[in-house]
């Protein structure tokens, strides 16, 4: 019962990146999006595919049938924009919405690959968000290999990503160091991984019921949080709103244990849930380019901004983008995952059903 969460993260990415530019709101939801995949990818290798070489290599092509159609299909959207627009106007928009321009261009666009400390930092990005990819991409390998394979593991990779975080704090680096870079994605991923172990423990999760604690209230929390720090980064800016960055990955934590448990956020089926779900990542690919198709049909000019125009211009791109991410489920995702569901049909470890929320 991820999908509403997922969906909701997404949705906090577009209202920073379009309307309003103050950063709890596209960085918890960038780690909260890690959190979930550490958790699900940790599952999907102990629940569906196995340590073997077999499921490995199923769990890779899985992987790589789930990311690349779509996000292709939206950067090649992006340079029809481009190329349609105009690229000193697109460029005013978005400082890394401009064509390839070498070989190396062309594959990091490509592969979803950008080679930097800082991925967001690498230009041109036809999927800008597109830099968080890399990150995941680097723990799916990690975990595919074995990371989160024993709970041992995963203490020594807790450890060693909670000493990154000191480590910047000890060197005044920026926030950016603990948000951009492969490094800083380690914890959230870590943590996410653990849930998995910790969610077949019955002494915790009888701690959890003690503590009345539901999805609901922790939803409720998580977006809470959120609008409090946001508030606070205008009024009362300085270092402590950290503080808030580190919650927010506290409270997605508890949450998504609370829905692997069975908890549900609202009363909604499993189905309804799921295709809500199925939204979050064209969304997250999509908005970019919605936004810059909208701003300038509507104004004849691209931009995004807080304002009255801005707000119609954002409103306005979240029915476009909602329909653009139903053309790629249609188009893409739904005849994809038939070949996505015989792969791990196939290669899931003996004696083991798949999860009917990841058929």
């Amino acid at each position: 019962m991820l999908g509403l969460l997922r969906t909701t993260l997404a949705l906090m990415v577009v209202t920073f990146h379009l309307l309003i530019e103050l950063s709890p709101l596209g960085t918890y939801s960038v780690f909260g999006f890690y959190l979930i995949s550490g958790y699900l990818m940790t599952l999907i290798m102990h629940d569906n595919y196995g340590y073997t070489g077999s499921g490995r290599l199923a769990f890779a092509a899985n992987r790589l049938l789930r990311l690349y159609p779509s996000y292709w299909l939206a950067a090649l959207g992006s340079a029809a924009l481009i190329i349609g627009i105009g690229p000193a106007t697109v460029l005013r928009y978005h400082d890394s919405l401009f064509l390839p321009q070498s070989l190396k261009d062309y594959l990091s666009n490509a592969s979803m690959l950008f080679p930097a400390w800082l991925p967001n930092s690498v230009d041109p990005r036809l999927v800008p968000p597109a830099w968080a990819l890399t990150v995941e991409l680097f723990f799916y390998v990690a975990i595919g290999l074995g990371i989160s394979k024993h709970p041992r593991r995963i203490k020594v990779w807790l450890l060693l990503s909670v000493a990154y975080v000191i480590g910047t704090y000890l060197l005044e680096a920026p926030l950016r160091q603990r948000y951009a870079p492969i490094a800083a994605g380690s914890l959230p991923f870590a943590v996410g991984s653990a849930l998995y172990f910790l969610a077949k423990e019955p002494r915790v999760y009888q701690l959890y019921v003690r503590s009345r604690l539901r999805a609901r209230h922790l939803f409720i929390a998580l977006l809470a949080n959120c609008l409090l720090w946001t508030v606070l980064t205008v009024t009362h800016p300085g270092l402590y709103l950290e503080i808030g960055f580190y919650l927010n990955i506290g409270i997605c934590a508890l949450l998504v244990y609370s829905l692997a448990k069975g908890d549900k956020i609202a009363a909604i089926p499993a189905a309804a849930d799921k295709v809500i779900g199925d939204f979050a990542y064209p969304v997250y690919l999509w908005h970019w380019q919605a936004g810059l198709a909208v701003s300038y049909l509507l104004y004849g000019e691209a931009f995004h901004e807080l304002s009255g125009r801005g707000a119609i211009v954002f409103l306005t791109t979240l029915l476009v983008v909602a329909v653009l991410s139903l053309m790629t489920i249609y188009l893409v995702d739904i005849p994809i995952q038939r070949l996505r569901t015989k792969i791990r049909a196939m290669n899931r470890p003996a004696g083991r059903d798949m999860p009917r929320r990841l058929r």
